[in-house]
């Protein structure tokens, strides 16, 4: 099969397309042949060797994918050959970026009715990321105020849906007026924000306190990081929450704990895979909720950029710059889609 393998950790990332062996599935797992397989600007830390953990190489990126089943290993009884699946995994070498791969069970489902498998590929991390955040970690209730930072991204669209879904009044922010107007304008209410921020010409404090009669924002959703993170301490509602769930400016912040004590701040990291992995059979049933939100059409996958599957370079390059709005997928076997 065809794959995309990364051979050596540096910066700027390398990778190339390569033939390798088709992975046999084993107990508990499912073999996919991949129809479209979704790219994070994470993958690209992970490219260069600066994310957290680093997978032995060389490794096949991408953990996050749709597609149709071709095997089944010992004791999977609810997956069938032939099923049209969504899936991810908690191994950053997750195989995705290959005409095959193959998934842990527990993490493949059916693909809602009506969803493409290109919106297959699209939402599954992204969604839980948001789902998770909002949900268990940030507590949001109905009526509070929801600042999502990167709205633009897959996460942060995400979240914007998620924070109406929930009740909240949205503010979406980004550094962009071109990617930020898909969030405004005509469309159904629980896909757009009722609130923009452009950074690049607005301050960030000013905005909110003015949206909120002065009082700031109940909850933050934070992919960004560094000025960003320390921006929001500023306008935030006493008793507020951060939800920390990436740092896409390359910035880890520093939590500034004199504000924190005296406007009882709670900063709170969610990762989104420990969420499932820790939790037990609670993680797995909230993320059972969020697929039916999916399924029955509360929630809606929305793809960014589409590439074909020579041109994965490109689309870590686009995500880096900032070229996209939305979640990127590789089209990896086109008749599937």
């Amino acid at each position: 099969m065809k794959a995309w393998v990364c051979r050596e950790y540096r910066a700027p990332y390398v990778m190339a397309i390569e033939d390798m062996p088709v992975p046999l599935p084993g107990p508990g797992e499912v073999q996919i042949r991949v129809a479209a397989a979704g790219l994070a600007f994470g993958e690209t830390l992970v490219l260069n060797g600066s994310y957290q953990k680093t997978p032995p190489l060389p490794y096949i990126p991408v953990s996050e994918m749709s597609g149709v089943i071709t095997a089944v290993g010992d004791g999977v009884e609810h997956l069938s050959v032939g099923d049209r699946v969504s899936a991810f995994s908690f191994d950053l070498a997750g195989g995705g970026l290959a005409e095959y791969a193959v998934m842990p069970a527990q993490f493949v489902f059916a693909v809602p009715r009506g969803m493409t498998l290109v919106e297959a590929a699209a939402y599954p991390m992204n969604a839980w990321t948001a789902w998770n955040a909002l949900g268990s970690r940030g507590r949001l209730q109905p009526g509070e105020v929801l600042v999502v930072h990167g709205a633009t991204g897959g996460v942060g669209q995400a979240a914007v849906q998620i924070g109406k879904h929930l009740g909240a009044t949205v503010i979406a922010t980004g550094h962009d007026a071109r990617r930020l107007a898909t969030l405004t304008g005509s469309g159904p209410h629980h896909l757009i924000a009722d609130h923009v921020i452009d950074l690049g010409t607005e301050s960030l404090r000013d905005r909110v306190k003015a949206l909120t009669g002065g009082r700031g924002a109940d909850v933050f959703l934070d992919p960004v990081g560094g000025q960003v993170f320390d921006d929001s301490l500023r306008c935030i509602a006493p008793g507020g929450r951060v939800l920390v769930v990436g740092f896409t400016s390359g910035t880890p912040s520093a939590p500034r704990t004199n504000v924190m004590l005296v406007k009882m701040i709670a900063v709170i990291g969610v990762e989104a895979r420990l969420a499932i992995e820790t939790t037990g059979g609670r993680g797995r049933e909230e993320f059972d909720r969020m697929l039916a939100a999916y399924a029955d059409g509360r929630l809606k996958a929305q793809v960014g950029r589409t590439y074909g599957f020579e041109d994965a370079l490109q689309g870590y390059d686009d995500i880096l710059a900032r070229r996209h709005v939305g979640k990127s997928v590789l089209i990896v076997n086109p008749e599937l889609t």
